[in-house]
């Protein structure tokens, strides 16, 4: 983050909680794969994974108009605590090898973790000026980078020796990050809500403020183009801690050690992503972006491909090198032209658009492994990641430069 921002006494413990939930987040998914790849396999991690993140599809859209209505600092603070609680849980069931408590609690954190995303970024915005989004955006994109490396190391370390520690300490690391959040000023909402409605009045206004986020995403074709080439992501990023992991594992004779050394190797390449896109220029942004989700997808196939541990983490690297662009340019150019009061419903549209892709790509992996080959399937969905980058580049990406172009000087003018 740059002196200036890591300055800021609100930014900087905003950060802070930023940089404890991406922690517990890698730490969460290395050790419940690590775990549950021991005690029961690949097939069965899959249906983990989709039964712990598929209830939160439906409450992301919800997630979004709280962002946009409610106040952001009780919001989180309450949500990110019953991230702590339900962490805890899980850990606790992780400790008695039942797997149906495990994945129960892990809906339940998922479920409370739909709101992070836009009340974030909606109060981040509240925070900075204009002329700070890009640096602000790619300082909190990098954090992936970071945390991946920190929370792999860590779990990696611990879950070598127990993985229920490292689960149980992803909670503490959540419990930090709401105390942290408990340190920053209140904003108002851009929209409050009236005190006095009635019931139905409220549901009716409830309902408008949903379809008001939905038509928002249709008509700013920035915002248009973001939720849609998100897909791409989708087809990897469903199963990404699974094939990833599974892959190390039983394809290249890895151990819980060379899991978290290849997710040190992620991180390290989604970091220098970050730094990258932060000192691009506004003209290259797109085409970069674009190419980014082409490249992506092609090196996700070769990590399958490639014949030895050393071929595979060489293509891993070039894909989350493309990811950390992709991560810290996407936000900025998902709401350069959504004004503030949808700033958090279409952030939670992407959200969504991207969770949906991700969890029928994992529901189709945990199907598909009774009959393909865990390489095939990695080479499969890397080349339909390619292909939807690309068709989304030819028919819309090119055409959306005008906008943002026009956003850009917008923003300029403003500032000036």
């Amino acid at each position: 983050m740059s002196r200036g921002l890591l300055g800021d006494r609100d930014v900087r413990p905003l950060w802070a909680a930023a940089a404890c939930l991406s922690a517990a987040f890698w730490m969460l998914q290395i050790s419940v794969a690590l775990h549950v790849l021991a005690v029961a396999g690949t097939a069965a991690l899959a249906a983990v994974q989709l039964a712990g993140v598929l209830p939160a599809l439906l409450l992301t859209p919800v997630a979004g108009l709280a962002a946009d209505r409610m106040r952001l600092r009780p919001l989180l603070l309450w949500t990110v605590t019953a991230q702590a609680a339900a962490v805890a849980g899980m850990a606790a069931a992780a400790s008695t090898g039942d797997l149906v408590p495990l994945a129960a609690c892990y809906a339940a954190q998922s479920f409370a973790m739909a709101f992070w995303p836009a009340a974030r970024q909606q109060w981040l915005y509240g925070l900075i000026a204009p002329e700070q989004r890009q640096r602000a955006n790619a300082a909190f994109g990098s954090l992936g980078g970071i945390m991946t490396i920190v929370g792999a190391i860590v779990a990696g370390l611990v879950s070598a020796r127990s993985p229920v520690a490292a689960i149980g300490g992803a909670a503490a690391l959540l419990a930090c990050g709401a105390i942290l959040l408990a340190r920053i000023r209140e904003t108002a909402p851009v929209k409050a809500a009236a005190a006095k409605e009635r019931i139905a009045s409220r549901l009716r206004s409830f309902g408008l403020g949903l379809r008001e986020g939905f038509d928002a995403a249709r008509r700013y074709p920035l915002a248009r183009s973001v939720i849609w080439i998100g897909i791409a992501w989708g087809f990897i990023g469903g199963g990404y801690t699974v094939m990833l992991s599974g892959h190390v594992v039983d394809g290249l004779g890895g151990d819980a050690a060379t899991v978290a050394a290849v997710f040190v190797c992620d991180g390290l390449a989604v970091l220098a992503g970050t730094f990258l896109a932060a000192r691009l220029r506004r003209p290259a942004h797109l085409p970069i972006w674009a190419v980014s989700y082409m490249a992506q997808g092609l090196a996700w196939a070769g990590f399958f491909a490639a014949p030895g541990l050393a071929g595979a983490l060489a293509c891993l690297v070039v894909m989350r090198l493309a990811s950390g662009l992709i991560i810290a340019l996407d936000t900025t150019i998902l709401l350069e032209t959504v004004p503030a009061e949808y700033r958090g419903r279409v952030t939670s549209i992407h959200v969504t658009t991207y969770n949906a892709t991700a969890r029928l790509s994992l529901a189709a992996l945990g199907a598909a492994l009774g009959w393909f080959t865990l390489t095939s399937l990695g080479i499969t969905a890397g080349l339909l990641a390619t292909a939807t980058g690309a068709t989304w580049w030819l028919l819309a990406g090119r055409h959306s430069q005008t906008a943002y172009r026009t956003a850009t000087s917008g923003l300029i003018a403003k500032s000036a």
